[in-house]
């Protein structure tokens, strides 16, 4: 606990992981709302009960792309978890600590987000069994993310092409994921290519939890499944191919 709570406290030390995972959804949920009007689109729904899914996912992929990525590459490059052993701390409690604060963070960000467009524009919150079902799957689909970005830290590694590299696939999952425009209004290539990316349905398909329709979005869980079982594959492979070259 006392591990957690030192990572923790690191992550609000992190003005760019602060400002894009916390500060940025809200800012874009109220330019958006603000802008187009909290329009009704039919059965007692308006239109932030459709934005905040977007707003939400454009908190988590920051996290995963670039705040973690980041550290951890610092921390292989610094070599500091194998320092701190000199000082008699746990390295896998220290790990285990800094990647749980980074799903704490992300929860955070999903809380924040209900919260703003609730207290701001009178979100809508469905009963506790599927609004704990959304949370759930959100958190699940960013640990598939973080997955992901340990294996971009491990094959960038240079913590100076990371920042660059982690901006670029940030921005394109916007693009593909219908952040910016309407998924259905996207180009049928684009549609498609979004299709395979799990954080399109945290965006867009989540509405129908959010509207009591379904409590578990099937194409999602299936496809993230999937991702997660290939990148811990290619995650392990790594590690293995690192070890051996080191001995």
């Amino acid at each position: 606990m006392r591990y957690l709570w030192t990572s923790i406290k690191l992550q609000f030390r992190i003005p760019i992981s602060i400002f894009f995972s916390l500060l940025f959804p809200l800012i874009m949920m109220f330019a958006m709302v603000s802008s187009y009007g909290n329009f009704d689109i039919g059965n007692g729904y308006h239109f932030v009960d459709k934005y905040f899914l977007i707003s939400t996912g454009m908190g988590m992929l920051p996290i995963s792309l670039i705040s973690f990525p980041i550290w951890l590459g610092e921390s292989i490059q610094n070599q500091s978890y194998k320092r701190l052993e000199y000082f008699g701390l746990s390295t896998q409690n220290m790990i285990i600590s800094d990647v749980c604060s980074y799903v704490l963070l992300t929860a955070l960000s999903i809380i924040a987000n209900i919260l703003f467009g609730f207290l701001m524009y009178g979100l809508h919150i469905p009963h506790v069994g599927y609004l704990i079902a959304y949370i759930i799957q959100c958190l699940y689909s960013n640990l598939i993310l973080l997955i992901f970005g340990a294996l971009i830290a491990l094959v960038v590694k240079n913590t100076q092409i990371l920042m660059p590299v982690g901006m670029i696939l940030l921005f394109s999952s916007y693009i593909l994921t219908g952040a910016f425009s309407s998924f259905s209004e996207l180009p049928e290539s684009f549609q498609a290519i979004g299709k395979f990316i799990p954080m399109k349905y945290v965006m867009n398909d989540f509405f129908n939890i959010w509207i009591e329709k379904e409590i578990f979005v099937n194409d999602f869980l299936v496809l993230n499944t999937v991702f997660g079982i290939i990148l811990t594959m290619i995650l392990v492979l790594l590690f293995v191919w690192n070890k051996k070259k080191k001995e």
